[in-house]
C-alpha cells in the first residue's frame, strides 16, 4: 500500500538580507517576543525543506508565510514555481483591500499555487462584528479557497456565527484549536488541553476542520508522546479523520522534537485504522483544498 504524506503547515524564509529584506514592521511587532525573533533569524529555505522531506519521507507540503515579509507570498510562490508538484501555498492577504483588487490578488494567487489564506485577525470579536472580513470571505467562497486561523478561548459566538454564515468556506483551526501556537522555547502551558471541550464542540460545524500542527511540542514525554493520545483521540473522534490534517509547524517546533518524530508519532496511536491514517496524513487535506498533490514517492513501509 502507498500513502502520500503532506505537511499541512511548513514555513520558509531567509534571514534578513538585501536580496530579500524583511518588512520593517516585523521586528517592531515582535520586539518583546524574543523567542519569535530568534526563530525568525534562522534561514529555512525551500531547498532546506526539500532535504527534510527527503530525509523522513514526506511527499509535499503547504507553505505558510511567517510574515517576515509582511503580506507578501512571493517567496512561497517562487518555491511553487520551482517545485509545483511538491509545494502549494496557504497565503496571507490584505483583507481590507477593495473588492476588485482583492479578487485580482486571489485570482493571481490561485494561478501561482494559492490554495487558501491564513487570517489570524479572525479571532478579533470587534472586527468580526464589524464584518470587515466579509469581502475576503465572499471572494474565498467564490474562488474555492480554504481559510485557516488560530483560535482564542473562550470561543467567541461572533466567530461561530461567521463560520455558520460562510458555510461554503472550509475553515481550518490551526494548532489543534487549543488557543496558542506551539511553544518554541521557555513556555509551555500547564494544561495545554484545558480548552479541549470547546474545540470538540466546534465539530458540530461541518465546514470546520483541525490541523494537528505542532502537537508533539505540547507533550511532556518522549516519542511517541503517549500523553497526546487521549486528547487527539477526542479531537479525531469528534471531527472525523476526513476533517483532520497532520502538519508539523516546522520549523517552529524543531528545537523541541525532530522532524522525523513530528511525522511518525501519528502512526503510533493504536486507535487509528489504516484508512484514517491515509486521510490524516494527506488525503483529507488534498480533498479540501483541491490539489492533486505529488505522486507518492515511497511505499508505506519506507515511510514508517
Amino acid at each position: 500500500m502507498t500513502m502520500r504524506i503532506i505537511d499541512a503547515q511548513v514555513h520558509t524564509w531567509y534571514s534578513d538580507r538585501p536580496s530579500r529584506p524583511w518588512s520593517p514592521e516585523f521586528r517592531d511587532d515582535n520586539r518583546d517576543a524574543r523567542a519569535q525573533l530568534q526563530h525568525a533569524g534562522q534561514t529555512n529555505s525551500p531547498r532546506m525543506i526539500l532535504d527534510e522531506f527527503a530525509e523522513v519521507g514526506v511527499d509535499g507540503g503547504i507553505l505558510v508565510p511567517i510574515e517576515v515579509y509582511g503580506l507578501s507570498n512571493e517567496l512561497e510562490f517562487d518555491a511553487v514555481a520551482q517545485y509545483p508538484a511538491t509545494f502549494q501555498v496557504m497565503g496571507v492577504v490584505d483583507h481590507l483591500a477593495p473588492t476588485e483588487q482583492m479578487r485580482r490578488t486571489l485570482a493571481d494567487g490561485v494561478a501561482r499555487g494559492l490554495r487558501g489564506v491564513r487570517v489570524r485577525a479572525l479571532r478579533d470579536r470587534a472586527r468580526v462584528n464589524g464584518r470587515e472580513f466579509d469581502t475576503l470571505l465572499d471572494n474565498c467562497a467564490e474562488a474555492g479557497l480554504a481559510v485557516s486561523l488560530p483560535l482564542d478561548h473562550p470561543v467567541d459566538t461572533a466567530l461561530v456565527a461567521l463560520m455558520q454564515r460562510y458555510s461554503g468556506v472550509f475553515f481550518y483551526l490551526d494548532h489543534l484549536g487549543v488557543g496558542f501556537a506551539p511553544p518554541i522555547r521557555e513556555f509551555r502551558p500547564l494544561s495545554p488541553f484545558g480548552n479541549l471541550a470547546a474545540v470538540v464542540h466546534l465539530a458540530q460545524l461541518p465546514n470546520v476542520g483541525i490541523k494537528l500542527t505542532g502537537a508533539p511540542a505540547l507533550s511532556t514525554e518522549r516519542y511517541p508522546f503517549r500523553d497526546l493520545w487521549q486528547p487527539l483521540a477526542e479531537i479525531i473522534g469528534a471531527f472525523g479523520a476526513e476533517r483532520v490534517s497532520w502538519g508539523s509547524d516546522y520549523t517552529r517546533t524543531a528545537g523541541l522534537v525532530s522532524y522525523w518524530e513530528s511525522v511518525h508519532y501519528v502512526r503510533e496511536m493504536p486507535f487509528l485504522a489504516a484508512e484514517e491514517l491515509e486521510l490524516i496524513y494527506g488525503l483529507s487535506l488534498l480533498n479540501r483544498i483541491g490539489w492533486e498533490g505529488p505522486a507518492t514517492r515511497h511505499s508505506e513501509d519506507t515511510h514508517f
